[in-house]
């Protein structure tokens, strides 16, 4: 494995899902606070979504920005940039708020670092790349802005929180760091199911091309 398929592992959806869930599941944890697990459901599902819609209408139907190298948002940087400041912010929650900012700024490198190492395994175009994350940035920032507010310093009653949340990340991240969601093989079915096409629409802008 290379150091850029090292990288890009930390954008693959078999990890960034599990930790996504992980994420769902402490932020509902005692005390919850139910506002920011909506915040939250809702940024997922519009990274996601974004993603998925984005894609299908490539594959389906050739639907594009006209005059650019696209097959869609790339998802590995769309995530990647969601996903990992959020989990850095978190883990902050006992700080200040500029100390929140720091942790998911440093957060945001890790997926800005998947975003490179897209292009330069050359599974994306610049175009998609730039896409997915603005699509990412977009959404993290609207989540990470409400978390803040909403979220004062906390004694060191939360320490043990913050730990619960960063073990079990790790271990999500021992087991299923490597592995490969087949995300692409999904939506490639789909977008035949839904356009009823042969063959899908590919970067050179014919089906089964």
């Amino acid at each position: 494995m290379t150091s850029w398929h090292a990288i890009t592992s930390l954008g693959d959806s078999a990890l960034l899902l599990p930790l996504v869930a992980w994420i769902t599941i402490w932020l509902s944890w005692r005390p919850p606070r139910w506002h920011d697990v909506a915040r939250w459901l809702v940024a997922v599902a519009l990274c996601g979504g974004g993603v998925a819609v984005s894609k299908l209408l490539f594959m389906a139907w050739a639907i594009g920005p006209p005059g650019l190298d696209y097959t869609g948002f790339s998802g590995h940087t769309a995530l990647s940039l969601l996903a990992w400041p959020s989990l850095a912010c978190l883990l902050a929650s006992g700080r200040s708020s500029r100390g929140q900012a720091i942790a998911a700024f440093a957060g945001g490198l890790v997926g800005a670092c998947v975003g490179m190492s897209r292009l330069a395994l050359k599974v994306h175009s610049p175009s998609e790349v730039w896409m997915g994350a603005a699509l990412g940035v977009a959404v993290a920032a609207w989540f990470l802005h409400g978390l803040i507010q909403s979220r004062p310093v906390r004694s060191d009653r939360s320490t043990w929180r913050i730990a619960v949340l960063g073990g079990v990340a790790l271990a999500i991240g021992v087991l299923c760091y490597g592995r490969v969601f087949p995300s692409q093989y999904m939506l490639k079915e789909l977008a035949l199911w839904m356009s009823g096409h042969s063959s899908v629409f590919t970067r050179r802008g014919d089906p089964g091309a």
